[in-house]
């Protein structure tokens, strides 16, 4: 991936709208006289592999980011000098941790930013903030990675699901329901593969029932709502860098807050101890001398090898968000007109990453859906739908807390036949035409 500088700011995240002709009825890629491929109209369909013939997909679609070349040079000179602990070096300006954190916090526009091992980290740490105890009610998105349910689980709370609009994003309308009737006080809400639910009314739901909020923001980097950044609507927000993600070190995660006492809580949560919170930008000296041994210390920091794979893919942001912007409506162009795919439009104040496409699948049956997913994985284009084969983004099949016994007819609904595509930088407008093309061939085989 070519890498190029850019100004590390939030608003460098461009929603870029693009638009490509529509096609309709068989395609088939071919080359135009300039020997660029197109996709043309064909009443012939090529032999799948299931049927004999070859793939032609020759790409990882879901191939992770690489780490720059600047990030490996800075993660192997931490390692060759065994300065990988985050309190090591002898101050902040020395530390990459603490050259990260300030980083994505000016990135972000916010205050203060907090690296943590994991997401999962970051959210454990918001729950103990926002004074969560066992047995206290959770509101949360029915449809998420069961990470979120575990990090409920983890704090010995209850979840409380909140139904899943046709978009996958939180319905308002439930949690407002929700929210009254189990009389919880914190919403920790995933933008589950980057789906934004309508903020406006969410937020008139946090207001009313003076909800502590905590955004699990994993897939939300480089989105928006109305022109502003997830991550900034709650008391907290919680970021991953895990290696599908928009920044990627294998592992990882990024709290953030504009509340000086929020973030001089996490910093000790997180493992800072004694006098090591100097080496932290931004955190108050009297705060963090009066909580100082009032925190116990969760040993869930970051260390100077994941942040310093992580410094230079804060401009590389921007650079993939168009990536991906383009990416995501070229292949719509190709596959939202065929009449068993549905793609959900996001509300029109969402700004989106488009890192990953997801469709709904529209009358099929539950074996043609399977035989869909079998014939294109074949194909080299492996997909998942959420709602079957044991998810783990299926609330049902999170067996560890009573809640997936309830009864949530919009979250079946919408998760039954809704098929999940990776749609990685490195992938050319090539590479993506030929996805698209092979979507509409495996539907071809198994409507057939």
């Amino acid at each position: 991936m070519q890498e190029v500088s850019v100004s590390p700011r939030m608003r460098g995240c461009r929603s870029l709208q693009r638009s490509s002709d529509r096609h309709h009825g068989e395609r088939r890629l071919i080359e135009d006289p300039n020997g660029s491929p197109v996709v043309m109209m064909t009443n012939e369909r090529r032999r799948l592999v299931v049927e004999g013939g070859e793939r032609i997909i020759d790409f990882n679609h879901k191939a992770f980011k690489p780490v720059p070349e600047e990030g490996i040079a800075m993660a192997a000179d931490a390692m060759r000098r065994g300065v990988m602990y985050r309190y090591q070096p002898p101050s902040k300006e020395d530390s990459l941790t603490a050259r990260f954190e300030k980083t994505f916090a000016e990135y972000m526009g916010m205050k203060h930013a907090i690296g943590t091992n994991s997401c999962g980290s970051a959210m454990y740490i918001a729950l103990n903030i926002a004074g969560v105890e066992p047995g206290d009610k959770i509101l949360t998105n029915a449809f998420t990675f069961h990470a979120v349910p575990s990090v409920i689980h983890h704090a010995r709370a209850e979840p409380v699901l909140v139904e899943t609009n046709r978009e996958w994003g939180m319905d308002a309308e439930d949690l407002d329901r929700k929210a009254a009737e189990s009389g919880a006080k914190v919403l920790l809400m995933s933008y589950m593969r980057g789906h934004v639910p309508d903020m406006d009314a969410v937020m008139e739901v946090v207001e009313k029932h003076d909800l502590f909020f905590i955004e699990d923001c994993a897939h939300a980097y480089c989105t928006s709502w109305d022109g502003r950044a997830l991550g900034t609507f709650g008391h907290i927000g919680c970021f991953s860098t895990q290696s599908s993600k928009g920044m990627s070190a294998g592992e990882g995660g990024i709290f953030v807050t504009n509340d000086d006492e929020y973030a001089a809580k996490a910093a000790l949560y997180a493992g800072s101890y004694e006098k090591l919170w100097q080496k932290h930008y931004g955190l108050d000296a009297d705060m963090m001398d009066r909580l100082q041994n009032e925190i116990p210390g969760y040993s869930m920091r970051m260390h100077e090898v994941t942040a310093a794979m992580l410094l230079p893919q804060v401009p590389r942001l921007a650079v993939i968000h168009d990536i991906h912007v383009r990416n995501h409506a070229l292949l719509r162009s190709i596959i939202g007109e065929h009449p068993n795919i549905e793609i959900p439009s996001p509300h029109p104040k969402a700004g989106n990453f488009h890192d990953t496409m997801q469709f709904h699948l529209v009358g099929m049956t539950t074996p043609q859906a399977e035989a869909f997913l079998d014939v294109a994985k074949e194909e080299g284009l492996p997909m998942q739908i959420f709602g079957i084969r044991r998810n783990a983004r299926d609330y049902r099949s999170w067996t560890y807390v009573d809640a997936h016994r309830d009864d949530l007819p919009m979250t079946v609904e919408n998760i039954a036949f809704a098929v999940d595509l990776s749609m990685q930088p490195h992938l050319t407008e090539d590479n993506v035409r030929v996805m698209g093309q092979v979507v509409l061939e495996v539907l071809a085989h198994v409507l057939a």
